[in-house]
């Protein structure tokens, strides 16, 4: 038996000791006025934190930042646990992630690609076909988590090329892929729907100002801002690619999409019980929006979350053929990514922690940030934070950029006197952040999309670039009177 002995990459251990460096750094520092002792803690906490998470490991920096949080002041240990894991969107991103595993095994996506694919305007040239994947996939990812859609929408699109007798080096390939993964990413930064990302900005916000976001309200943002993005993704593509479709002639869809036979009592009863639920969670904002009635009020009450626990207690207690709808109890212990839960509940509380009072830090942007932002139109301060966003989700974890730009945009828009809305630029930041398109550390999907035999690195770069160019002027300039106007801001 070999000798074991403690070792640990040197490389590694730099990182990890660099990032205690920046905390212990802050822990020791003199506050300036009207920075606190606390305050100064937590910002150490905060950086050395996301740090961490982002070049050392995704999950125990989270459980360290609960005991370093615990020690600064801001909150007790028991106040800091229930504020990241104890909290509401925890237990809804649980849930979600739950009922899209159960809406993805009836066989019910499968169906919808069959059904989308068999339309007649799909065929109808190489062209119309090939932005009809990135039109899938962005579907796809407006309800589902964003990694299974593109897993699945990748080994779609490779049955069709191989059905095509593409090669990796075929130019064509490269380009449907771009189309298909960006498409799911602009998708998942479209809606709320079972997407963590979307869920921590509403709750980094709704911690910080103690008010409430709705879904619908993000919803109503995030469609039309994301169809802009998807349509000038189309042009970029369209006008600056010439790839081969010459071998489309002979193609029949036919032979790659899975035949369906009649929907199954299962298949059926998931999709309305998931689609029902997703209903549920709209109509809140839809209500509030025409009446303000007692009755409304009541039903508003319940929140999202009922709905979603509400919604896997059904699908494990209704039965088909002696067998739960939906084996809960296997999902959780076998499918359900823990890890992506603890960081996010740590990007969740980070967020409130850094607007606490006691730590000044409101008060510091307001006496040292905000008379920066007077002398500038609003609109350019706002399109700067969705630049850096959008930036920073490209080169680092797209969890630290939300967690990161939404505190430092609310933070910001409260200091700014009504000249900046604080919601409004919570859906900037939030929408951009879920925006990754460029270098495998900034989502999974990405990872995904570079590691693909049928992708080209150089075009992910350049139509990276093109899209975070975009991304950050629609969202800038469209995407912020949009959330604007629609919550009265």
């Amino acid at each position: 038996m070999e000798k074991q002995k403690f070792y640990m990459p040197a490389s590694l251990l730099i990182k990890i000791l660099v990032c205690l460096a920046v905390i212990a750094a802050f822990w020791v520092a003199p506050p300036v006025a009207p920075l606190t002792a606390v305050g100064m803690r937590v910002i150490g906490i905060f950086i050395g934190v996301i740090l961490m998470l982002s070049i050392v490991d995704t999950v125990w920096p989270a459980m360290l930042a609960i005991v370093l949080l615990g020690q600064s002041g801001v909150c007790t240990v028991n106040e800091a646990i229930a504020g990241s894991i104890g909290n509401w969107i925890i237990y809804f991103v649980l849930m979600s992630f739950i009922m899209t595993h159960a809406l993805n095994e009836s066989g019910f996506t499968d169906r919808l690609v069959a059904k989308f694919m068999s339309i007649k305007l799909v065929s109808k040239s190489p062209w119309i076909f090939t932005i009809s994947l990135g039109v899938l996939g962005m579907l796809l990812g407006c309800f589902m988590d964003q990694v299974p859609a593109t897993a699945f929408m990748l080994a779609f699109v490779s049955r069709i090329y191989k059905e095509l007798g593409y090669t990796s080096r075929d130019a064509y390939p490269h380009v449907a892929n771009i189309l298909t993964v960006f498409g799911v990413n602009i998708g998942g930064a479209m809606t709320p729907i079972s997407h963590s990302l979307a869920i921590l900005g509403i709750g980094i916000y709704e911690g910080a100002t103690g008010e409430s976001l709705s879904l619908f309200s993000y919803l109503a943002f995030g469609v039309p801002t994301g169809l802009i993005l998807f349509v000038l993704l189309c042009v970029a593509v369209r006008l600056l690619t010439r790839p081969d479709m010459s071998k489309f002639k002979d193609f029949k869809i036919e032979n790659v999409v899975k035949k369906q036979g009649p929907m199954t009592l299962q298949e059926g009863t998931t999709a309305v019980v998931f689609f029902v639920t997703v209903i549920m969670w709209i109509l809140p904002g839809v209500l509030k929006m025409f009446s303000d009635t007692a009755w409304v009020n009541a039903f508003n009450s319940f929140g999202i979350t009922f709905w979603a626990i509400l919604s896997v207690v059904v699908m494990a207690v209704i039965h088909i053929d002696g067998k739960p709808l939906l084996d809960v109890r296997t999902v959780v212990n076998q499918s359900i990514n823990w890890g992506i839960l603890i960081f996010i509940s740590i990007g969740v509380y980070l967020g409130s922690a850094m607007s606490a009072d006691s730590t000044g830090i409101v008060a510091a942007i307001q006496q040292n940030i905000t008379p920066l932002t007077q002398s500038v139109a609003p609109v350019v301060v706002v399109f700067v934070i969705a630049t850096v966003s959008v930036l920073m989700t490209n080169f680092a974890s797209n969890v630290s950029t939300i967690t990161v730009m939404t505190a430092v945009g609310v933070a910001l828009a409260a200091s700014s006197g009504g000249a900046i809305s604080a919601v409004g630029i919570a859906l900037v930041t939030t929408m951009c952040g879920s925006c990754a398109y460029l270098l495998p550390s900034s989502f999974a999907t990405i990872a995904m999309l570079h590691g693909h035999e049928y992708s080209s690195r150089n075009q992910i770069y350049l139509f990276g670039i093109i899209m975070i160019v975009i991304t950050s002027l629609i969202i800038g300039f469209v995407g912020y009177p949009i959330g604007c106007a629609l919550t009265g801001s």
